[in-house]
Parts: C-alpha cells; sequence; structure tokens
C-alpha cells in the first residue's frame, strides 16, 4: 500500500469565507476503500450552501461531491472497481442490511447518512490531512481535488465514450433531477409537469419528464439563459420565476394545474408557490435544499383536494441500479448530459466558480483537472 500523497484540494475552513487552494496530504485507501484520480467534479449548490453556512458541516472541509474519475489504488479486500476503471462516485454506499435498505431505500441507508452528514468515511475517520490536521471531505467524498478517497461501493462504471465531465453529474444532481421524476412522482405518459428551478438538477427533471412521457412540462426560472435551456431540452412551456403570479400562469397552462410540480430550489417561497399551482390530487416533489432552519405555510384546504407534499433524497435512489440507467440513457443520446454543462473550469478556478454559482450563472459548471 503506498504512503500519502500530496494533493491540491479546495478546503472550507471557516463559513463565509472564501475557500482557498491548498496543499494537503491525502492517505491510503482502508479496507473497502479506493484512491481515484479526479477528472471531473460538478458544482452543486450543497456546495455553496456549506460554503455559506445555510448547511453545517464539520471544518476544515474539502468541498465537492460531484466526482468521476480513474480508480488508482484499491484497498484491501476490494475487487471491483479495478486500477484504470472509469468511475462516477455515488452519494451512498449503502449497508444492504439496515431498515431503510431493506425497504428498498439505500439513499437513506442508516449506515452511510451519518458518515455522509459528518463529512467522514464510514468508520469515522477521513482520508485527509493538512500537516496533524484532520480535514473532512464533503458527503465522504471531497472532490474538489485532484485526487479523493471513497468508498469502493459508491464507485460506479462508466462506459467507454461518455466523458468524466459529463458522467459526473450523475453522482448528485442528474441523479437527484431525473430520480425525482422516475423514482418519487412516478411521473406517467400524458402528465402535466412542472420545474421550478431550472439549474442541473431542474434540467435533468425536465428531461426525465419528456422521457417518461409527459404531455406538457413548464420550466419556472428566473432566468431567461435556463428557461431557453430548458425548452432545447424538452420543456413545452415556460415562466418567468420573478412574476407575482408564478401559479396562476402555471395553472393556466395545465388546466386546474400540474399533476407533479418539481420544486428545484429549496426555499420557502418556491416551496409555498409550488402548493399553490399544483392540480388536484396532484404531488409536490420537494428536491431542493432548503435551510435547516426555515419553515413553510401550506393551505390545509389543499389536503382536502387529495394533493401531497413530499420530500426528496438524492432522487430516491439506488444508486447501482438507476445510475447505470442513466448512463444508458446518456449513451442512447435521450439524456443530455452534454447540454447541462455550461461551464468548465481548472481547480484553480474552483472559488470563483462558486462565487458565480451564487449568481445563479449558468446550469452546471465542472470543474475539470488536467493531471
Amino acid at each position: 500500500m503506498s504512503d500519502s500523497t500530496t494533493i491540491r484540494a479546495l478546503v472550507l475552513r471557516e463559513t463565509g469565507v472564501r475557500p482557498e487552494l491548498e496543499e494537503v496530504e491525502l492517505l491510503p485507501p482502508e479496507a473497502g476503500e479506493v484512491r481515484i484520480r479526479v477528472v471531473a467534479c460538478g458544482l452543486c449548490r450543497s456546495d455553496l450552501a456549506n460554503a455559506e453556512g445555510t448547511l453545517r458541516t464539520p471544518l476544515p472541509v474539502v468541498l465537492g461531491h460531484e466526482a468521476a474519475g480513474v480508480v488508482v489504488e484499491t484497498g484491501e479486500g476490494v475487487e471491483q472497481p479495478a486500477v484504470g476503471d472509469r468511475v462516477v462516485v455515488s452519494l451512498s454506499p449503502a449497508c444492504g442490511q439496515c431498515p431503510m435498505c431493506e425497504d428498498d431505500k439505500p439513499h437513506l441507508c442508516f449506515q452511510s447518512v451519518p458518515g455522509s452528514i459528518g463529512c467522514t468515511m464510514l468508520d469515522g475517520s477521513t482520508r485527509v490531512r493538512s500537516g496533524e490536521e484532520v480535514v473532512h471531505q464533503l458527503c465522504a467524498i471531497g472532490g474538489f481535488a485532484e485526487q479523493a478517497v471513497v468508498n469502493a461501493a459508491c464507485c460506479i462504471p462508466v462506459p467507454d465514450g461518455l466523458p468524466l465531465e459529463q458522467a459526473c453529474l450523475l453522482g448528485c444532481g442528474a441523479m437527484t433531477g431525473a430520480g425525482a421524476v422516475f423514482n418519487t412522482a412516478a411521473v406517467k405518459a400524458g402528465q402535466s409537469v412542472a420545474v421550478i428551478g431550472c439549474g442541473g438538477v431542474g434540467l435533468a427533471a425536465v428531461q426525465a419528464a419528456r422521457i417518461a412521457g409527459a404531455a406538457i412540462i413548464v420550466a419556472v426560472d428566473v432566468s431567461a439563459e435556463r428557461r431557453e435551456l430548458a425548452a432545447i431540452l424538452g420543456a413545452t412551456a415556460a415562466v418567468d420565476g420573478a412574476a407575482d403570479d408564478v401559479a396562476k400562469q402555471v395553472k393556466a397552462l395545465c388546466r386546474f394545474g400540474p399533476n407533479v410540480v418539481i420544486e428545484a430550489v429549496g426555499k420557502s417561497a418556491t416551496i409555498e408557490a409550488a402548493w399553490r399551482m399544483v392540480g388536484p390530487g396532484g404531488k409536490v416533489v420537494v428536491i431542493g435544499m432548503p435551510s435547516a432552519r426555515d419553515s413553510v405555510e401550506l393551505r390545509v384546504g389543499r389536503f382536502f383536494q387529495a394533493c401531497s407534499i413530499e420530500g426528496c433524497v438524492y432522487g430516491s435512489a439506488d444508486p447501482r441500479r438507476d445510475i447505470p440507467r442513466l448512463l444508458e440513457l446518456a449513451r442512447k443520446g435521450e439524456l443530455d448530459l452534454g447540454a447541462m454543462v455550461t461551464t468548465k473550469v481548472a481547480l484553480e478556478g474552483a472559488a470563483d466558480a462558486l462565487d458565480a454559482l451564487a449568481r445563479s450563472e449558468g446550469a452546471r459548471q465542472v470543474i475539470v483537472n488536467d493531471n
């Protein structure tokens, strides 16, 4: 087994303070883990929320969790993936034995969730050091780096021909958006769907709704650029999210309101708007990540129209089942991951890219390492 490796990584040391690129030590993988050369890592609103302090995470921490790369070393007992394999890193290794796993909900695995929240590996430790200081890994990954040590069970093979800068989106955003449509809402052909927030996650939901056969797909966003991109990817109509009567406009487009509303912003105002616009018997699926301190007001009368609202984590996904399905859709050209990548930056530009994300610029920004 190798000694530690010196790498560069974007480290957040204080919320609200710009993270900096630092040299840190990456320890070798332990049993059941692998070391990957990070080729690409998408910037997700969850990264920004941690940097701003909306979500709380142990500090210091290497940001980034939407990663894809090439395996360069394996820990004890790891047969798959093998050195040289191209992989996308999912968020949940899943123990397969806890009540959530037995209930076909590996995204809520009792064993993996504490590590993800605590930004540690499954054993409660991390593989990154700065001198003697322990550095955490966001979501047990820490992908804004040249290399990362991750759980081998999180690594899903990526077929040749699909660029890793696209495949990395399946590690979080694309899986969350598409999974919300396919798994959580189970959208049926002919139904109407509204997607509030058309960044990377929302655009994946728009595409999934198109693939599922939705007859009407309304894209709601404050950005004209994102609304135009949503139209290219399958939206049949668009509404300016800054309008005062968003819910009224969407209901008019869907005749009494959409069957499904996907809320991909993560703000109380947009969650409440989603509840107002959903049609009788319809479902609101909240996939945006609001502050845990936020609250929403819901008119109870909607419950007596058989409306429902449901939270959604990671697209209610079983990564080992669902990521290969999405990879196949991408291979066939039905799921256009490339169109969702609007900006590529080097690792040196990661902090600037977070600033651009805070300004809601583009759809998905991806850090691409030339290493």
